[in-house]
């Protein structure tokens, strides 16, 4: 893991400004610098010594010394490329897995990409072709942003306030983008590919860019295919993936630092340390958040899961400060980011330091297994949605009169009819975070010309694929894309903590892709081929426990520890919010006379976090 910043600019940069820029990512990389320069290209690092501790520095060059990289990220299947190259004729002066990256671009170009296993941002300067080559990993689990600058150069790095620096030093104006607010509003994030900031974007997932000094050239070198091609029994469908998630876990263990694995009491993380456990033993460790909230606290099951794998397992007792871990949030995540499970995230994360380099997690099992209650309605919406409109909407109204809890039966059932009335853009909205939609924002919008969000959430949903597979989609390109892995990278690297999600694997994604929705979610019952692959493996409690986010009492935060700085921020006269959204919708929402039926308490939170990071970045 890492931080990398750098770029192309006519007449570079003063060394002080990507001195600053690496300076503002040290907690990405805090174990050694380095730096390269050609002319007007240069390229910086921050490194976190994972892989060939001392010998691994970057940046990392060629034989020749003409290729060379800055990498952020890991290359897993590094000791397999390695020996090809090498049977290629290509020299290795270390043990890195960064080391491979120069060498298979000389080979094959862009298309070098398909070839890595791996979480990855990384910038290559081909000094014989004079162009500069960024490229990022398949899902973006690791985060590369970039922009264009006044004087037609191009300025990189791996967080925005590393990109900060560099944008000062070229001219290159930082403004606030409307649309960025007005989307954040219905999804709590900033979605990707765009930025909070105009003219700054990311790197795509699975794609990669060029540029030689004039001309900005793109590509994409992967994409998740979920037309459905593959009918195997679902025992054999069972047996392949423990196959596929064993060899990823097991590629997920190389490591020259101390490593362990995130154990919760859920499904995920359980399936990783059963794998984990059965590649490196008793030796293994894992580590168990407790929290004091006996209906929140997973310490208990977590810890018979550990008896039952004959693993060690710690718990650390988290202890969080609501206001102090909110001021924290809003100076890391860089941009407005009001998924409150990252308040934990970053705390435990902290912990998990004291103890170990490297963390494994189960990140992704809801998104490529089909975990969550949105994907049962999704598989339900293909069988009632032939129903009238005006009986999907009286069927959502008498379920929120019946209740307006989110978790409970009714209160699915509510977001359930309510969502199946609603045109796909509106229907994946509120499935997912039932928060506001553009009806409600319009009136209240302040902000300027801006396009509605679920239409551009419709438009990047695809085409002929069943409820159940265009929900999926929409989860990895939106939801995956722009919290969870957001989220998880940020909170780790702010504690200098390396993340890996084997349940991310391209290949094991691909595969579930590929099979019918019933193996997915059968008899009505959520990520049922996982469950099913692991029965016997893993303790039964934790297979048929009902689904629990890692969540924060946020309701009763709201009521309690977060009161009086919401209302001192967001519920004065003069919040930076208010520019945005008229004041009295602002004064109903604090009130909680106006949308009840909706996900309130993030609509609220989500206001809070995007005044503390106006008053902080704007």
């Amino acid at each position: 893991m890492c931080g990398i910043a750098g770029g192309w600019e006519p007449g570079g940069v003063e060394s002080g400004a990507l001195d600053a820029a690496l300076e503002a990512m040290r907690h990405r990389g805090p174990d050694d610098a380095g730096e390269f320069r050609d002319g007007d290209v240069f390229l910086g690092i921050r490194r976190l010594a994972i892989i060939d501790v001392e010998g691994g520095r970057q940046p990392i060059a060629s034989e020749d010394g003409r290729t060379v990289v800055v990498s952020n990220g890991e290359i897993y299947n590094y000791p397999e490329l390695t020996a090809e190259l090498r049977s290629a004729g290509h020299e290795f002066r270390t043990e890195s897995d960064a080391e491979v990256l120069p060498h298979l671009y000389e080979d094959d170009g862009p298309g070098m990409c398909r070839r890595l296993r791996g979480m990855f941002a990384f910038a290559i300067w081909d000094g014989r072709g004079r162009r500069l080559f960024l490229a990022r990993d398949r899902f973006g689990k690791k985060p590369l942003y970039y922009a264009l600058t006044p004087s037609g150069g191009l300025i990189f790095a791996s967080e925005l306030k590393g990109l900060r620096p560099l944008a000062e030093a070229t001219g290159t104006r930082l403004e606030i983008r409307p649309q960025a607010v007005y989307d954040y509003l219905s999804l709590a994030v900033v979605p990707q590919p765009g930025t909070i900031y105009e003219g700054v974007r990311t790197v795509a997932p699975g794609s990669w860019l060029g540029f030689d000094g004039e001309t900005l050239e793109t590509g994409s070198y992967w994409s998740l295919d979920r037309s459905r091609h593959a009918m195997p029994s679902y025992d054999e469908a069972l047996e392949r993936v423990r196959s596929l998630i064993s060899e990823s876990v097991r590629l997920r263990l190389r490591s020259d630092v101390p490593l362990g694995v995130f154990l919760s009491g859920g499904i995920d993380s359980s399936v990783i340390a059963c794998e984990a456990a059965r590649h490196a033993g008793a030796e293994l460790r894992t580590y168990t958040v407790a929290v004091d909230d006996e209906g929140l606290d997973e310490s208990p099951v977590a810890a018979r899961t550990a008896e039952h794998l004959g693993v060690g397992n710690t718990v650390l007792r988290l202890k969080v400060a609501p206001l102090d871990e909110l001021r924290r949030l809003v100076r890391h995540y860089d941009q407005p980011y009001a998924d409150s499970s990252a308040i934990p995230s970053l705390a435990v994360s902290r912990l998990a330091r004291e103890h170990v380099t490297v963390v494994l997690n189960g990140d992704g099992g809801d998104e490529v297994f089909a975990g969550y209650r949105r994907h049962l309605a999704a598989r339900m919406g293909d069988r009632f949605g032939w129903l009238p409109a005006f009986c999907v909407r009286a069927a959502a109204g008498v379920a929120g009169l019946l209740s307006r809890r989110r978790r409970s039966a009714m209160g699915f059932a509510r977001r359930f009819a309510r969502g199946l009335a609603l045109e796909p853009g509106a229907r994946y909205l509120t499935w997912t975070m039932d928060m506001m939609l553009d009806r409600e924002k319009r009136p209240a919008w302040k902000g300027g010309d801006v396009r509605a969000t679920e239409e551009w959430v419709r438009e990047l949903l695809p085409e002929g694929l069943s409820g159940l597979g265009t929900q999926m989609a929409g989860d990895a390109r939106i939801n995956l894309l722009s919290d969870l892995l957001v989220k998880m990278d940020v909170a780790t690297m702010a504690a200098s903590l390396e993340g890996r999600s084997p349940l991310l694997d391209h290949r094991i994604a691909e595969y579930t892709a590929s099979l019918p929705d019933d193996y997915l979610v059968r008899r009505r019952r959520t990520k049922s081929l996982l469950r099913d692959a692991y029965r016997g493996r893993v303790p039964d409690e934790v297979l048929d426990a009902p689904k629990r986010g890692f969540e924060v009492p946020l309701e009763r935060w709201l009521e309690t520890d977060l009161r009086e700085p919401l209302m001192d921020a967001v519920g004065s006269g003069s919040a930076r919010v208010r520019e945005y959204l008229d004041g009295g919708f602002v004064d109903s929402l604090l009130g909680g006379s106006i949308l009840r039926d909706r996900n309130r308490a993030y609509i609220v939170y989500s206001l809070l976090v995007l005044e503390l990071w106006l008053r902080e970045f704007a």
